[in-house]
């Protein structure tokens, strides 16, 4: 999950740079056929070894569903407001994953939990202000990401316990890359041409997205997801990294103090969990 993050808070770059010219649907496309073009080694052995059959088709549509909706809207949001904002506010999918995993997986959670997601409630209020800062459509789209996202790893944690982690990011790309080009094809987005500048900015988001999928994939199908869940808030400090170092974005003091507040809750219910106390 550390890599993962890590991987995603880097493509985040890539794709604010590439936002200037190409709209989200494009971008999620562009990104669906270079992650599948890699694949193909795997894809071509698997089948070979008959490890791509499963039964579980409908569930992989619900994920396909939810994930390129989500991914959609958090390219948008990229391209529009701060990384760090962005990040801070995507802080709530591991409390949101370990709800969901209560009610869909029968996972357990203890008063604690539920108080930590409280806290991290506030502190997603804190980052807004309501009020004070207009609730635009990058906002909203960053929050349905968050609730798609956290249901992606539900989907995830459910496919796992049948299908191996390659089995689930191969269909995961491969059904990705036909709603993504279908998205392309209603959407009329018009295409003016490949900048060769571009292509290495194109290689680095779709490598950092294929490797974070299959390293979220592993790390979700080895544990609980209260247990690797807050692992992801390092795409944080990465990304407000990266964004200041090359687009000298800095975070408002309400951001680092909302996510303070959604960390700190996220990272106690991990410590419970892990029997530190």
């Amino acid at each position: 999950m550390t890599a993962a993050s890590s991987l995603v808070a880097v493509a985040a770059i890539s794709i604010r740079h590439l936002s200037t010219e190409y709209t989200a649907f494009q971008l999620v496309f562009i990104r669906s056929v270079l992650g599948t073009a890699m694949l193909l080694p795997w894809i071509i052995r698997n089948a070979r070894a008959g490890r791509l059959i499963s039964t579980r088709l409908p569930m992989y549509c619900i994920r396909t569903g939810l994930s390129y909706s989500g991914m959609v809207c958090v390219f948008y949001a990229l391209s529009v407001i701060q990384i760090g904002e962005v990040y801070s506010l995507l802080f709530i999918v591991p409390l949101l994953t370990v709800v969901m995993a209560v009610f869909f997986l029968r996972e357990t959670a203890r008063l604690y939990t539920w108080l930590a997601c409280m806290m991290a409630f506030a502190g997603t209020l804190v980052i807004l202000r309501p009020g004070s800062v207009p609730f635009n459509a990058a906002v909203g789209a960053v929050l349905y990401t968050a609730f798609a996202y956290a249901a992606t790893n539900i989907c995830i944690k459910s496919l796992s316990r049948t299908d191996d982690p390659v089995q689930i990011t191969i269909y995961g790309n491969f059904l990705s890359l036909i709603v993504a080009g279908a998205g392309v094809l209603l959407i009329g987005d018009s295409w003016e041409g490949f900048s060769l500048d571009d292509i290495p900015w194109m290689l680095g988001l779709a490598v950092c997205y294929l490797f974070a999928g299959l390293f979220h994939t592993r790390s979700v199908a080895a544990a609980d997801a209260r247990v690797v869940q807050p692992f992801n808030f390092l795409r944080l400090p990465v990304g407000v990294f990266l964004a200041w170092w090359l687009f000298n974005e800095i975070p408002s003091v309400w951001t680092w103090v909302g996510a303070f507040m959604i960390f700190t809750s996220s990272y106690y219910v991990l410590w419970r969990e892990k029997g530190l106390n």
